[in-house]
């Protein structure tokens, strides 16, 4: 008898608590007017998860969710570091804030070009902001388009995400120009130097002390204008070899 009113405790207890769980689960659902983040995450990169607890650690993983999936935040501070949030498959759980923009934000960004220099013509994205201690994420070329997530994510680097490739990382600030300042070639000159005699060379800096010699480029040859005016006595070009640079004034003419 006592076994038998124990067993009958036990499983109203257990009746209870899947009543109280299924309660629970029914209690927020994907269609409920939550705050819509999207998902964009760079490490790793592409995707990220959602855990039952607030760790990656001890949480058991309930799924992956790709780049540009919105999910709805229940509890934003559920944790410093996590938020509870559910998913367009009904799951609830919690996914790392810094893996989540709001949707808002993630629709009204300024566009950025990469206008490099140094290194000439093209520059890298990395999974961290350092080009040493980040991996490389791949190379994009000049006039190739960015998102702009974060400006100030960091001194040097801003938090980008690639426009054609889709992916998040870091690009040094100095690579990158505003869409609207973004300078392709104004219009074409040619090199006609006396000084040296038949020739000129283009440099990464308006100096032909401090500046990188980026090549030879003889009398003849046409080069892109891009900014005359970027210094007194040094045109900004873009020569045929496709490399961006300086050439002095003196050294081109129509």
């Amino acid at each position: 008898m006592k076994n038998a009113l124990l067993r009958l405790v036990f499983f109203s207890l257990a009746c209870t608590l899947l009543l109280s769980l299924a309660t629970a689960a029914q209690a927020y659902s994907y269609y409920d007017n939550y705050p819509q983040y999207v998902v964009e995450s760079f490490s790793p990169n592409g995707y990220c998860y959602q855990y039952d607890q607030p760790s990656s650690v001890t949480g058991q993983n309930l799924g992956r969710h790709n780049n540009g999936e919105v999910v709805k935040v229940i509890d934003w501070y559920a944790t410093d570091d996590y938020c509870l949030a559910v998913c367009s498959n009904g799951k609830i759980g919690y996914i790392r804030k810094n893996q989540l923009t709001p949707r808002y934000s993630a629709e009204d960004r300024n566009l950025f070009r990469i206008f490099s220099i140094q290194p000439n013509g093209y520059c890298y994205m990395y999974d961290q902001p350092s080009s040493v201690t980040g991996q490389n994420l791949g190379r994009y070329n000049n006039g190739d388009y960015v998102e702009m997530i974060d400006f100030y994510a960091d001194d040097n680097y801003a938090k980008v995400r690639g426009v054609t490739t889709g992916t998040y990382g870091f690009i040094r600030k100095d690579c990158l120009v505003y869409e609207d300042d973004y300078k392709p070639v104004q219009f074409y000159v040619y090199v006609n130097s006396t000084d040296p005699y038949g020739y000129c060379y283009q440099y990464d800096q308006p100096s032909s002390i401090t500046g990188n010699n980026l090549g030879r480029h003889d009398n003849g040859e046409r080069v892109g204008v891009i900014d005359w005016y970027a210094h007194e006595e040094y045109a900004l070009v873009e020569c045929a070899n496709g490399k961006l640079g300086y050439i002095r004034k003196g050294c081109l003419s129509y």
